[in-house]
């Protein structure tokens, strides 16, 4: 259990040859990831956009940070704020054009990837609605893939993150805030891989069934981390590799791109082909929820009555 500052605002800290520069929060800074501000400065929180494991491992902490999906941004215009349509920055479009790359097959160009950023789902039932992330369409002429939902979910929380925080305070109150003393590695603070699906199982598999009914498929965008975390909870059931046919659910690992030698700026991305799997949504469903089996013993051991008695069963 240690952690490391990986990223402040979009510069990593692992590179020495410039300095990081502090920025006071709650004023508006670009952020590196997405076309408007940084949203954890405007809510007065550290921009710390991820962090490393002790293993060197790194796990997103902003969840603008993988690909953001707001299709709007607030700018001022003559001293008013006004929402404006917000663009695909460069970043957002290589990881989206990775994902096409990896999921569709066939002869494509980049004009033929479109993508509907937050699309409403509607729930019939409750009269309610989830979003998607993306839904993402193949217009290339004779495409054998086309319908896609795609969900991302890099990283998440961490425990202990106001030590964090303090730390990164800490740091910019220096008089020669260095990229060393950013980094400096912190015991208590760990990454919570449970919670970060915990948080997405309901609409994952509420998104998940609508598409599957509707004929599309669902591709979910993960960290390493989380892929690593629900894999081994599926892999005894020995899913059919799709690839190459019908699948309907495909499980994308997101890594950090070592191929190039680290340089100033955000750290590169990429997918990471060693963790990927195209199976059945529907089995894959069934393998994540027959976990477990009969166990008598949890109706055996020592009871306590309601008057009080110990009870030996």
């Amino acid at each position: 259990m240690a952690i490391k500052v990986a990223e402040y605002l979009g510069q990593r800290t692992d590179v020495d040859d410039i300095n990081i520069i502090p920025v006071q929060l709650g004023e508006n800074h670009q952020c590196p990831f997405m076309d408007g501000h940084c949203s954890k400065l405007s809510k007065k929180l550290q921009p710390v956009c991820s962090v490393r494991k002790k293993s060197g491992t790194m796990w997103i902490v902003c969840e603008h940070r993988l690909c953001a999906t707001p299709k709007t941004k607030v700018i001022q215009i003559e001293g008013k704020d006004k929402r404006v349509a917000a663009v695909l920055t460069p970043h957002q479009q290589k990881i989206l054009w990775d994902i096409a790359q990896t999921v569709y097959r066939g002869q494509f160009e980049q004009s033929d990837i479109v993508v509907n950023r937050e699309a409403p789902i509607p729930i019939e039932e409750t009269g309610g609605k989830y979003k998607a992330d993306y839904i993402m369409r193949n217009l290339a002429y004779g495409a054998k893939i086309d319908e896609i939902l795609l969900e991302m979910q890099g990283g998440g929380e961490t425990s202990e993150t106001k030590k964090i925080s303090d730390h990164v305070a800490s740091w910019s109150r220096q008089e020669n805030p260095t990229n060393e003393y950013l980094r400096t590695e912190l015991a208590k603070p760990n990454t919570i891989e449970t919670n970060a699906w915990r948080r997405q199982q309901e609409q994952f598999l509420v998104k998940g069934n609508i598409v599957n009914q509707t004929g599309g498929k669902i591709v979910f965008a993960i960290g390493n981390l989380i892929y690593d975390y629900l894999y081994p909870r599926v892999s005894r059931a020995n899913l059919r590799d799709l690839k190459e046919h019908n699948w309907t659910l495909c499980l994308l690992g997101i890594k950090e791109d070592l191929s190039e030698p680290a340089q100033s700026g955000p750290i590169p991305l990429t997918i990471d082909n060693e963790r990927t799997l195209f199976t059945n949504y529907s089995t894959f469903v069934r393998t994540l929820t027959d976990q477990g089996g009969p166990e008598p013993s949890i109706f055996q051991g020592k009871f306590l009555s309601l008057t009080g008695e110990d009870v030996e069963i």
